[in-house]
């Protein structure tokens, strides 16, 4: 039987957030700074006999519940240097820099560093482990761009 590919694209279905962060030791990204970004999916499967390969209804409301969750947000590397939580307060001492911001205006993700390469893995396995796959489908695809055309995708194989 033949594989087929769904495919949504964020910004035409408004699956997009709006966060900031910084890149620790990157000459221009070291500085605090947001995108607008937009999160995308690629599933790949065999249909089933009714000849849908996915339903598009759960893939588009946990990208939008996983949107929200980032959206507005400064985005925070659990590992990064510097990094203390206490008295509501996120501190983050980077060489001659230091920033406090509130902590429900902080998202401390698990996550190396916040990258389009990195938060399309986060997102990703996010996506595998709340939504339930059946066997048909083969891979599943996240896209995160930070601007229009600017961005990086994380792929898995559900069978491997």
């Amino acid at each position: 039987m033949k594989t087929i590919q769904l495919r949504l694209d964020g910004w035409e279905k408004s699956i997009t957030f709006s966060a900031s962060h910084i890149l620790p030791g990157h000459e221009k990204c070291g500085r605090i700074h947001g995108h607008n970004y937009a999160i995308h999916v690629r599933i790949s499967g065999k249909p089933k006999k009714s000849g849908v390969v996915y339903d598009f209804l759960p893939i588009k409301e946990k990208l939008r519940k996983i949107a929200d969750s980032l959206d507005h947000r400064i985005l925070i590397a659990s590992g990064m240097k510097g990094l203390t939580v206490k008295d509501d307060e996120v501190l983050i001492e980077l060489e001659d820099k230091r920033y406090v911001f509130p902590e429900e205006d902080s998202l401390i993700l698990n996550i190396d560093q916040v990258t389009a390469e990195q938060l399309a893995l986060y997102i990703l396995e996010k996506v595998i482990e709340e939504l339930d796959f059946p066997d048909s489908i083969d891979t599943v695809e996240i896209g995160v761009d930070e601007s229009r055309g600017q961005g990086a995708w994380a792929k898995r194989d559900l069978h491997e």
